[in-house]
């Protein structure tokens, strides 16, 4: 594989970058950029795994969950359709650990994003030349909120009498993706969860937080969702690893480095988070009600979109 892996406190720099004593402007590596810029967009195209048109499936209902951090352990440019996933250039490659038994992604170590800090520049010297018509990313880690209903809840003897269950209420949701992660710890809303374990695709802890009839309750619950949607339009000439996590998207037109770039180059990737939180709507009604036994069935995001601007 060729790598053009550009270092984690580097890219932190260029995160957050940091301005002299004297007031001059922001410290960056010198020379001509890639600007990359993640988009986590409700809107875009619902996608499958094999990269198609993926409306919800009889039965299932979904959300399109308020997304607060996306955490990314790799980003690699692709020639063609028939590139090997071993064989792109490699923009991003966080840290793996073999802290929890079997290697996994090192989850502190990830690149995290938010909506307002969402973009990597990456020195074009340290970038294969060439022409890409593909862009992977292999997205570790999100955290968004979502609504669920409390239904079902007025079958406890300890709930209120005379009040009604069909509240909504807000969960805070911290959700693994990646093949294999090794978790040490981490915060949904006010909680903090203690795992020091590598836990499998699918992982999830979600916080719920609410109201009723004047008692503020907030409570943390862990699962593991069965399925996680990997969109791969080119998966039959260049699958990706099983349970990796790695998305793929054409460029509508190549990107070309060239070989001696003199201005920057500024990219966007969106990735689609239409009704990615999905769950089996047993009545219908469009909301989750877990108290009812709806399973929560896929929590991939839909989609990535990658474009020159």
């Amino acid at each position: 594989m060729k790598h053009s892996i550009w270092p984690l406190a580097l890219i932190a720099l260029l995160l957050c970058a940091c301005s002299s004593d004297d007031g001059n402007a922001p410290l960056t590596p010198e020379g001509p950029q890639l600007n990359i810029t993640f988009i986590m967009d409700s809107n875009a195209e619902r996608l499958g795994n094999l990269g198609n048109p993926a409306p919800l499936p009889m039965g299932n209902a979904g959300q399109d969950p308020d997304f607060e951090i996306l955490g990314l352990h790799f980003i690699g440019l692709y020639q063609d359709q028939f590139t090997p996933y071993d064989d792109g250039v490699t923009l991003f490659n966080s840290p793996t650990t073999d802290a929890g038994g079997d290697t996994a992604i090192d989850f502190e170590q990830e690149l995290f994003l938010t909506p307002s800090q969402n973009q990597i520049s990456i020195p074009l010297s340290f970038v294969t030349p060439g022409t890409y018509e593909y862009l992977r990313s292999s997205i570790g880690y999100q955290k968004y909120g979502v609504t669920y209903n409390l239904s079902g809840a007025a079958n406890d003897p300890d709930w209120p009498d005379g009040v009604s269950d069909d509240v909504d209420v807000d969960a805070t949701i911290a959700s693994f993706l990646g093949f294999n992660t090794f978790i040490r710890n981490y915060t949904l809303n006010s909680q903090f969860v203690v795992v020091n374990a590598n836990k499998l695709q699918g992982y999830f802890g979600l916080e719920s937080n609410g109201t009723v009839a004047g008692f503020n309750f907030n409570e943390v619950t862990e699962g593991d969702a069965p399925q996680t949607t990997v969109p791969n339009p080119i998966d039959a000439t260049s699958p990706v690893p099983e349970g990796s996590c790695v998305v793929t998207g054409q460029f509508p037109t190549a990107l070309v480095i060239p070989e001696n770039p003199t201005e920057d180059i500024n990219i966007q990737i969106v990735i689609s988070t239409n009704q990615s939180f999905e769950w089996v709507d047993t009545n219908g009604n469009g909301k989750y009600e877990p108290l009812l036994g709806e399973q929560v069935v896929d929590m991939g995001t839909r989609g990535v979109f990658p474009s020159i601007q």
